[in-house]
């Protein structure tokens, strides 16, 4: 069975930009899921705690800037670990073929790595402020660059399949974010 997305071209005789195997998209988000719930579970635990320890320490970069500002916290960055690592396991604890401990590991310390890079600090971004495309794709780049640099990714994780997760984490993105908006978690919408 085929899935069908966004594409013209099928009838000029190239392949369509997004055809793909339903199980490979399927497998892609099992695969992935761990750097979802990295990347999501500091937003909710950071909410609930008195007091946070920022990553940056305080620190300002060359550029006058803070490295990384407030918003990214040691809190967040071992408790999305930590979650993004333990649903990695069960994942693999069902289907140990599916994702290795050691990539349910890489692919949730490499969403947060993505998310505390400060590239948005040094485009002069302030904290909360919106950066279309970066802060919907850079955290699931990270963890699936980081992931390929010290373990590996999975053969049927192809282009098609990359293209279309892609494409679904951005949507998915926005829509977490206004519901967690809705939900008094975050100060914005985006």
């Amino acid at each position: 069975m085929k899935l069908i997305g966004i594409s013209t071209c099928i009838n000029d005789g190239l392949p369509g930009l997004f055809w793909m195997d339903a199980q490979s998209f399927i497998l892609g988000l099992a695969f992935i899921f761990p750097a979802y719930v990295s990347n999501a579970t500091p937003v909710v635990v950071v909410r609930f705690l008195a007091r946070r320890h920022p990553i940056d320490f305080g620190r300002v970069f060359v550029d006058g800037r803070r490295v990384l500002g407030d918003g990214k916290t040691f809190e967040g960055l071992f408790s999305g670990t930590a979650a993004g690592f333990l649903t990695g396991a069960l994942i693999h604890l069902y289907t140990p073929w599916l994702v290795s401990l050691s990539q349910a590991l890489l692919l949730s310390l490499g969403a947060l790595l993505g998310d505390i890079a400060g590239i948005k600090r040094r485009l002069g971004i302030s904290q909360g402020g919106p950066a279309p495309i970066l802060d919907q794709l850079g955290f699931l780049v990270a963890a699936l660059t980081l992931t390929y640099l010290l373990s590996e990714i999975p053969p049927w994780l192809d282009a098609y399949t990359l293209l279309a997760l892609m494409l679904f984490t951005a949507l998915m993105h926005v829509g977490t974010n206004t519901a967690a908006y809705l939900l008094g978690l975050k100060d914005r919408w985006f």
